[in-house]
C-alpha cells in the first residue's frame, strides 16, 4: 500500500532539509517518489497554494502561512533562471550606495531578457554574452541564499548599461559611495574583461573625477568621443583624456 504524504509532512521535510525552491526532480528526489506520483504530488499542492511555480519545473515553497522566501524579490528573480545574479541597480541598492529602490528587480543571465512578474513582484531579466557573465557570489537575505554581483561587478554593470541603473549620474553618485569599499586592481580588470570601450572611458574619467587613479583602463578607452549619459544629447565637456563628451548638464 502507497503511504499518503500529507501537505504538512511534506513542508516540515522541505522546512528540515533547508529548502525553499527546488526543480521537479529535486522534489522527486528529495522525498523518494517516482515520476508520476511525483508530478501529482506537486499538482495537488499547486492547486492549494502550497507551492507556487516560477516558471516551468521551477517552484518555491509558497505555505502554510507566509514564509519568507515570498517576500524577497531578490530570491525570487533569481529563481526565474538560472544562473543568474541579481545587477545594475537592484544591485547598487542592494549595497546601500544608493537610497533609491528600483521599482523592478533587475537580474543578469546569459539566457533572457525582458520583464516577468510573480505575485506583486515586477522583474527585469537582462541576457549578457557569456563571456560577460562573471563577477557574483552568494550573499545572505535572512535566510536565503541570493546571487549578487559582486562590489566590483556591480560598479562595471552600471557603466556597461547605465540606463539600466536610473542613468549615469546615479551610477558615478554609487561609485563615489563606494570607492572606499572597492578593490581597484580588481574593478579595473573586471572593466578590462567586458571589453568594452566605451565602458573604460566612462569609468575611468569618473574615477578619475573621484581621485582615484585608473591608469590601465586608459589603454582600452574608447577611440572616439563618447557621451558619458548614453541618453544625453553630444554636446558638453570634450574630455580628450578619455575621450568622453561629459553630457550631464546638457550644455
Amino acid at each position: 500500500m502507497t503511504k499518503k504524504l500529507s501537505t504538512e509532512y511534506i513542508v516540515r521535510r522541505l522546512s528540515a532539509l533547508g529548502v525553499s525552491s527546488f526543480t521537479a526532480e529535486e522534489f522527486r528526489r528529495l522525498l523518494r517518489l517516482e515520476p508520476p506520483r511525483a508530478h501529482q504530488t506537486l499538482h495537488r499542492l499547486s492547486r492549494r497554494g502550497i507551492v507556487q511555480r516560477l516558471r516551468h519545473g521551477r517552484y518555491v515553497v509558497a505555505g502554510l502561512g507566509e514564509p519568507e522566501s515570498l517576500g524577497q524579490p531578490l530570491f525570487l528573480g533569481t529563481r526565474l533562471v538560472e544562473p543568474s545574479y541579481v545587477a545594475f541597480w537592484s544591485a547598487l541598492h542592494f549595497y546601500g550606495w544608493t537610497e533609491q529602490a528600483p521599482r523592478v528587480t533587475f537580474i543578469a543571465n546569459t539566457r533572457h531578457s525582458g520583464p516577468r512578474q510573480v505575485g506583486e513582484h515586477r522583474f527585469r531579466l537582462v541576457r549578457l554574452a557569456p563571456t560577460r557573465f562573471f563577477g557574483y557570489e552568494q550573499s545572505r537575505q535572512g535566510s536565503l541564499d541570493v546571487p549578487v554581483a559582486e562590489p566590483e561587478k556591480a560598479i562595471v554593470d552600471a557603466f556597461y548599461l547605465p540606463d539600466l541603473c536610473g542613468g549615469v549620474g546615479l551610477a558615478a553618485a554609487a561609485t563615489g559611495e563606494a570607492l572606499p569599499s572597492l578593490d581597484l586592481d580588481r574593478l579595473e580588470a573586471y572593466a578590462l574583461r567586458m571589453g568594452v570601450r566605451s565602458l573604460c572611458s566612462r569609468l575611468g574619467y569618473v574615477l578619475e573625477g573621484l581621485g582615484a587613479e585608473p591608469g590601465s583602463l586608459r589603454g582600452c578607452a574608447a577611440a572616439s568621443f563618447v557621451r558619458l549619459d548614453p541618453r544625453g544629447p553630444r554636446r558638453g565637456r570634450f574630455v580628450s583624456r578619455w575621450h568622453v563628451i561629459d553630457n550631464r548638464g546638457g550644455a
